[in-house]
């Protein structure tokens, strides 16, 4: 465009000032709307983050849910042993006030130990190693020990409370229902964040990101 813009016909152009490969509509007096898209024009580059997509998020914490699966089921046979399956209710209450309370608080332990540890270490558990992400903090800049913690955080919390309680407590359905709801909102937020930032990644804060 010229110059002098008045001196053009209406149309589209680029206007002075705006990202390069864009264009705003001139109505011969003034521009009109916001800068649009030059179709098959180069985009600026703004430098940020491109988060992972919603199939790897998913896939990969799938993934560690299993390692988180398979981790408890070993520690409870180990600690547990075959009394947990025994019909007699005396034993059955002996193990929920006692062995069962230890295997799931050292579970819980391995799992946060796991979290914290690869994401600080190595910026990925095992299922974002699997399936090709990463984690990092929402400026790009690699993820530390803490941001691992305050990630599986809220997971930890309630985990904690529900194992310390039992199974028959009241509080532990309340808990579990809340711990549904930000599995719910996050996978939610996982289609309609711009960043796909889940409700742990907003506490930490941090964002999955591909390799």
């Amino acid at each position: 465009m010229s110059d002098n813009p008045q001196l053009q016909p209406q149309g589209w152009y680029y206007a002075q000032g705006d990202p390069p490969g864009t264009q705003r509509y001139w109505n011969g007096e003034t521009w009109e709307g916001d800068p649009q898209p030059v179709p098959g024009a180069p985009q600026e580059v703004t430098g940020g983050p491109m988060p992972a997509g919603v199939g790897a998020r998913i896939g990969g914490r799938i993934i560690d849910w299993i390692v988180w699966i398979v981790t408890g089921s070993i520690i409870q046979g180990v600690i547990v042993g075959g009394d947990a399956f025994s019909f007699d209710p005396d034993v059955v209450d002996d193990l929920s006030r006692s062995s069962t309370v230890i295997a799931g608080l050292l579970a819980l332990a391995v799992v946060v130990a796991y979290e914290t540890y690869l994401v600080g270490a190595r910026g990925a558990t095992l299922g974002k190693m699997v399936t090709g992400t990463k984690v990092v903090k929402p400026d790009g800049s690699p993820a530390d020990m803490m941001t691992g913690l305050r990630r599986i955080g809220i997971y930890a919390i309630g985990a904690l409370v529900v194992a310390l309680l039992g199974p028959a407590a009241a509080l532990t359905n309340l808990i579990n229902f809340i711990l549904f709801i930000v599995g719910i909102v996050s996978l939610v937020f996982l289609f309609t964040n711009s960043q796909r930032r889940t409700v742990w990644d907003l506490a930490a804060p941090s964002m999955v990101v591909g390799k």
